[in-house]
């Protein structure tokens, strides 16, 4: 079994889908610590005629210390809820794949509490169900497992038996990966570079939420991220 890692992320970009698509699942890592200063955890861009557009989703930080990412909690929800939904509304107004989508995402929004992992579980959910990729989240936080780095990794392989696992290519040269050699657990890598493909407002840009590619393609969506996708050992 192959398995892959990532923090749960807001809307993520193609490479988080490239990594699921090609493992068998997908430990998401709710249980480590949100970083301090900038971090894609919460934010990502989507396009609008003036080419990408953050979004960001406010969290309550003040007085609450170092958190880990499943106890965050979202800032004024009401508020940047109808505020992100008005916005990927006007931008992608005219896409054939916006309303299903858009209905899902509003209902998500507006039925559940402020828990920003609830939130980014059920839009992971929406947007890989919407791709085609029919595989399976792990939540750290199940297993009882912590730690740090590639420890933390090397645990979470041997708790789900798995002998091989896909890390980002970006990884290669910033963790030491012998304690994965110990444990006789593969190691391979993936580098994601999204091919062109029809995008609203203007020139092609590179690196936008998988939604960008979701409401441009639709279910054709996975054979963009299929074909930006290089394997490394």
């Amino acid at each position: 079994m192959r398995i892959c890692f990532n923090q749960p992320s807001f809307i993520p970009w193609g490479g988080f889908f490239a990594r699921l698509l090609h493992s068998d699942k997908m430990i998401l890592l709710d249980n480590t610590v949100l970083a301090r200063g900038f971090t894609y955890v919460n934010r990502n861009r989507i396009k609008g005629p003036t080419g990408e557009v953050w979004n960001t989703v406010p969290l309550k930080r003040k007085g609450r210390g170092r958190q880990k990412i499943k106890d965050l909690e979202i800032y004024e929800k009401k508020r940047w809820a109808k505020d992100f939904l008005l916005t990927l509304q006007h931008f992608y107004a005219k896409s054939l794949y916006l309303q299903p989508v858009h209905a899902e995402i509003k209902s998500v929004l507006e039925t559940q509490d402020k828990s920003f992992f609830n939130m980014v579980f059920s839009l992971l959910t929406i947007i890989k169900k919407n791709l085609g990729i029919d595989k399976e989240f792990i939540l750290q936080s199940e297993t009882e497992i912590s730690g740090k780095g590639t420890d933390l990794l090397v645990s979470l392989a041997k708790e789900l038996e798995a002998k091989e696992v896909l890390m980002p290519y970006f990884s290669r040269k910033t963790l030491d990966w012998t304690p994965f050699q110990k444990e006789e657990i593969s190691i391979h890598f993936l580098r994601y570079d999204s091919p062109q493909y029809p995008q609203f407002w203007g020139h092609f840009l590179k690196r936008l939420s998988t939604l960008d590619l979701l409401f441009c393609c639709g279910p054709k969506g996975r054979h963009v991220i299929e074909k930006g996708s290089y394997f490394y050992e």
